[in-house]
């Protein structure tokens, strides 16, 4: 049965893996000092889903799309307002017709369920508690647990050796919708809830094969203490 081909992707990997570098050197290196009057919550959960473009080649043939749905939860902590620390949890799963290896013919019924697991380091401008919109970018390593259900055939699974990731976002404040807010901050209350559209992209691999892909995501994020 053929049903899983990678694609090449080194350039892309390397990029990748050069802007994690970099966000860690500045996370550890950064000489950003904590607003004095303004301090962000420190913990963070969020709740996304959207679509996944995988790099599997071959994927819109055996699946019938390019592309798949895309679930994730994460949480994080911000050492201040600048630098958070996080880990995110997806989900992805897909039906679809394979191929044989022999003339291409129709093959059985195959199921593709990807779950990968990402820890990053964004960075994020959010200067104070009210600012409207936050834009965010972020790098970090990844891997994925796969499972391949295949008709007549014993089921292929495993998980993908470590590769990396990055993200871009824009955030935007759902406390300026709500009149109370103001009144919430003077009382001492520290509760944030954010709406937020991002795009990722990772590379993990299993025997040459490349898991990764692209993610195009709409996002509640909620921001405490």
């Amino acid at each position: 049965m053929k049903t899983l081909r990678s694609q090449g992707k080194l350039s892309a990997l390397q990029t990748i893996q050069l802007t994690f570098g970099l966000l860690i050197m500045a996370a550890a290196t950064s000489s950003f000092a904590a607003d004095e009057v303004y301090r962000a919550p420190r913990w963070s959960l969020e709740l996304k889903g959207g679509q996944f473009e995988p790099d599997l080649e071959f994927y819109e043939q055996f699946y019938g799309d390019d592309r798949s749905t895309y679930w994730a939860v994460n949480g994080a902590y911000r050492f201040n307002n600048w630098v958070e620390l996080g880990a995110e949890l997806g989900y992805s799963r897909d039906s679809g017709q394979g191929t044989l290896g022999d003339g291409g013919s129709l093959g059985g019924k195959v199921n593709y369920t990807l779950v990968p697991l990402s820890v990053y380091v964004n960075l994020r401008y959010d200067r104070s508690f009210n600012q409207l919109f936050v834009p965010y970018i972020g790098a970090g390593i990844v891997t994925a647990w796969y499972r391949q259900e295949i008709d007549r055939q014993p089921n292929r699974e495993g998980r993908a050796d470590f590769g990396g990731s990055a993200r871009a976002g824009l955030q935007l404040l759902l406390n300026r919708l709500d009149p109370r807010g103001a009144d919430a901050v003077r009382a001492g209350e520290r509760f944030k809830a954010l709406v937020f559209v991002e795009a990722q992209t990772f590379a993990t691999e299993i025997d040459g094969i490349d898991l990764g892909g692209q993610n195009y995501l709409l996002g509640l994020r909620f921001e405490f203490d």
